[in-house]
């Protein structure tokens, strides 16, 4: 668009006006060339907006051509994995998303990136938005938004692409497809703390959760947050490894057959069978064998869900708490509103 200006204000027949029309035809060219290279010759929807945001996202992209099998590509990026935080958001939960992020920015979490994934077109071009607005505090996170076919084939026209608000069905049909991308992400060799935008981040939980996945007797596949001596899929930490991958496929599989707005029983149903019995795990070699699953939970009154936090815990208990999840509680408007009540809202 620049080079389309000056050309526009150069006078005519000028050799600077041909030189710049050169120049962009150039400039058109290598772009059409880098973009085919990266998508086996396909169209790559992704890739259209040279933004920042979209410079991060070709660092995550593999080519086509050279993508490993999920297993050996995860056995070459497990040596040195990191951590990152995945949020999902539609459009109707927004506010809730930006109210997360404000906490988040204000800890200065270092190496940390965050990943949004956009359930909807509308949330998808508010985010991009918001991060290139400045910080009043100058400190801004490492965010990346990831559209629906960062995962997911786009389909023109289809609910996926639809801004839908809390508690209507196509939002919770998006739901259905958390853990694939929360896969998506694990198969990069990269362990990944899962937030619900109910969330508030008070303190930092990163030491805590890094120092229970360096123990190696027992490895800790999964960390989450309890919920009736259940895992809380709405906080929850998941390690870079085969049967975690695995697990969360299955948990995919059982999601697509049932009721979309209960997807918490169908991850503890996976995740018992994954503790006591094993689940199979392909190696690289092509052979199947059983693996059982490690899960912890979360220390309760560091990382308390909404029932606790909200209704039984002491002012001075809150003050130890690290990650509050808002939950227990059933309504948009309602989960904002406590959000009020306890100071725990930005906007």
């Amino acid at each position: 668009i620049g080079l389309s200006n000056l050309i526009m204000n150069s006078k005519p027949n000028s050799p600077h006006k041909l030189l710049l029309a050169a120049a962009a035809v150039a400039t058109i060219a290598i772009a059409c060339i880098f973009q085919s290279s990266i998508s086996g010759g396909q169209q790559t929807p992704i890739l259209r907006d040279p933004t920042q945001n979209q410079r991060r996202l070709m660092n995550l992209i593999k080519d086509p051509k050279t993508v490993m099998p999920r297993e050996t590509q995860l056995m070459k990026n497990i040596n040195t994995p990191q951590f990152g935080v995945l949020l999902t958001c539609s459009d109707g939960f927004f506010d809730l998303w930006l109210n997360w992020l404000i906490f988040f920015e204000r800890l200065e979490i270092p190496d940390l990136p965050v990943f949004l994934f956009a359930e909807d077109e509308v949330t998808h071009a508010r985010c991009l938005e918001l991060l290139d607005q400045p910080r009043e505090s100058g400190y801004r996170a490492d965010v990346t938004c990831l559209p629906w076919d960062f995962v997911f084939e786009k389909k023109e026209g289809s609910g996926s692409l639809k801004a839908f608000s809390y508690n209507q069905m196509g939002y919770k049909l998006m739901m259905t497809h958390r853990p694939t991308v929360v896969n998506r992400l694990l198969e990069m060799g990269r362990h990944i703390i899962f937030s619900d935008a109910d969330v508030v981040w008070l303190k930092n939980p990163l030491a805590h959760i890094q120092q229970v996945f360096m123990n190696i007797d027992p490895i800790v596949h999964i960390l989450g947050q309890s919920d009736k001596g259940k895992i809380c899929p709405g906080f929850s930490v998941y390690r870079a490894c085969p049967e975690v991958i695995k697990l969360i496929d299955m948990w995919q599989d059982d999601l697509s057959k049932g009721d979309p707005s209960m997807n918490q029983k169908p991850f503890n149903n996976v995740l018992d069978v994954a503790m006591s019995k094993g689940i199979p795990v392909p190696d690289h070699n092509g052979n199947t064998t059983l693996k059982k699953i490690t899960a912890a939970f979360l220390p309760n009154r560091l990382f308390p869900n909404g029932k606790l936090y909200f209704e039984e815990m002491t002012d001075a208990e809150r003050e130890g708490a690290m990650v509050v999840h808002n939950n227990w509680i059933i309504g948009y408007d309602e989960k904002i509103n406590r959000f009020k009540d306890f100071d725990l809202w930005a906007l």
